[in-house]
């Protein structure tokens, strides 16, 4: 009996940690996109105003059309911008007189994070293999993505040594995190899934018991 009233607290915290930040992120962007409209279409809105008295429906779904499209082109051609050299630095150059205001700097950094957590997951996709190893120091344990693996002398690799690249990502948002080298013997090859590591990840460990237990004598030796 303990053991299933502990499975399910497990299992009801992993869900709140799962539930609670993909819920708050979908009504943070609906807010924002609905207020984004909105200021948009005020303008034509306040030009169509004298037809509002005949049609109300048609007039709010005009105004409602010409604020979606306008945000849409909007977004567009500030990612275009984005992409190209000169954006990247006017960009950059803002990103960094926010980073000096501490209450802007916090919600830009948590926006954007949330912003490519919700789109941009689909680069996680490009990894394949999950290792175990000693870090930030001896005796503490961190899970991480084989990203690549650096011969002697290859690239920037001037230890000596084969190297694998490793992302080690950050709980509870996985689309954050450090990048690191690590010598290939000091890297336990875990034998799960990279779905199962993320989902390790963003439950803090909680999701535990859901995930195929690794054998931790298989070192990788590709």
């Amino acid at each position: 009996m303990r053991g299933i009233t502990s499975s399910v607290r497990q299992n009801f915290l992993a869900g709140l940690i799962v539930i609670v930040p993909f819920g708050l992120t979908l009504f943070i962007l609906y807010r924002l996109a609905k207020w984004i409209i909105a200021l948009i279409s005020a303008a034509p809105a306040k030009i169509l105003e004298p037809f509002s008295q005949f049609h109300p429906a048609v007039f709010q779904f005009i105004t409602f059309s010409i604020g979606l499209i306008a945000t849409v082109l909007i977004v567009l051609i500030i990612g275009g911008i984005a992409r190209n050299f000169i954006g990247r630095k006017l960009f950059g150059f803002g990103e960094s007189l926010i980073s000096k205001i501490p209450l802007a700097r916090t919600i830009y950094t948590a926006t954007k994070q949330i912003i490519e957590a919700v789109f941009l997951s689909g680069k996680m996709r490009s990894l394949k293999r999950v290792g175990m190893f000693e870090y930030p120091r001896k005796g503490i344990y961190s899970i991480g993505f084989i990203t690549a693996t650096l011969e002697k002398g290859e690239f920037h690799n001037e230890s000596g040594r084969k190297l694998f690249s490793i992302f080690v990502p950050t709980t509870p948002n996985p689309t954050s995190g450090y990048y690191i080298m690590l010598p290939e013997e000091d890297v336990t090859e875990l034998s799960i899934s990279v779905e199962d590591a993320f989902r390790l990840i963003v439950s803090a460990g909680l999701a535990t018991n859901k995930i195929q237990d690794a054998d931790p004598n298989k070192k990788n030796n590709k």
